[in-house]
C-alpha cells in the first residue's frame, strides 16, 4: 500500500513536471499584454498599401478628424507562469482587423521584430496590406487571439478591393463614391470628407502591390 502511494505520488510529480515543461516559453494569451496608446478614446485609422508604403502608426489618424495620432501598438509576451518569452519570432505575432475587412500580403500584418529580452515587440512600421474596416483590430501571438486586446484601430487602403494591387479597379470603386455618396473606404485621409487629399493617397499607391 505504501509503495503504491509512493509510486502515485511520483506519477503525479512527473505530470506536473511535464505540463510545466510543455508550457514554459510558450506564449499565453491570458498573461500576454498589448498596448496602444490612447486605446478606447478615439476611433483611429491606419492608412495601408500592399506595398508597403502607407502610414507608419505613429502617423494614424482620428476617425472623421483626421488629426494625426500615435497608434503603435507595443506588446509583451509572457508564457502562463508570467515570464517573459524573449526573441520569439515576429512572424508569430500578427494584426488583423475582426471581420477580415482588412486584407493582409502574406506575412503583411506581423510584428516588427522577435521579441527581446524584456519580451518586448511592437507595430511601428506600415503594413503590407489592402481593403477596409471600421471592426476592432485583433492582435495574434503564436495563433490565439490575445485577451483584452482588440484596440479601436480602423484600416483603410487605397486597394479599396484588397486584391494586393492598386489598380483601375480600385481608381473605378474610389470615383464611384468620390462622385457619389460617402463612402469611408474612400477617405484614405480619415477626416470625414472626400477631397483632393484622398486622391493624392490614392495617386500614391497606383501601380504597387504586395512584395
Amino acid at each position: 500500500m505504501v509503495l503504491r502511494k509512493i509510486m502515485g505520488l511520483f506519477v503525479c510529480a512527473l505530470v506536473i513536471g511535464s505540463a510545466a515543461f510543455a508550457t514554459a516559453g510558450i506564449p499565453d494569451p491570458t498573461e500576454t499584454v498589448a498596448t496602444m496608446p490612447n486605446a478606447g478614446l478615439d476611433d483611429v485609422v491606419l492608412f495601408n498599401l500592399p506595398s508597403g508604403i502607407g502610414s507608419p502608426f505613429a502617423e494614424a489618424q482620428i476617425k472623421d478628424d483626421g488629426a494625426v495620432v500615435d497608434a503603435t501598438i507595443t506588446m509583451t509576451v509572457r508564457d502562463a507562469f508570467a515570464a517573459v518569452v524573449a526573441n520569439f519570432p515576429a512572424e508569430d505575432m500578427w494584426l488583423e482587423s475582426n471581420d477580415g475587412g482588412m486584407v493582409p500580403c502574406d506575412g503583411g500584418t506581423t510584428a516588427d521584430f522577435n521579441t527581446n529580452d524584456d519580451g518586448e515587440t511592437s507595430w511601428v512600421n506600415p503594413l503590407n496590406a489592402g481593403g477596409f474596416s471600421e471592426d476592432v483590430c485583433v492582435v495574434y501571438v503564436n495563433g490565439l487571439e490575445l485577451n483584452g486586446a482588440p484596440f479601436t484601430l480602423f484600416f483603410n487602403s487605397a486597394d479599396i478591393n484588397g486584391d494586393g494591387t492598386v489598380n483601375i479597379l480600385d481608381v473605378s470603386q474610389f470615383s464611384s463614391s468620390y462622385f457619389g455618396a460617402y463612402a469611408f473606404a474612400a477617405d484614405f485621409y480619415a477626416d470625414g470628407v472626400l477631397n483632393v487629399l484622398d486622391v493624392g493617397r490614392l495617386a500614391s499607391g497606383l501601380g504597387g502591390s504586395c512584395p
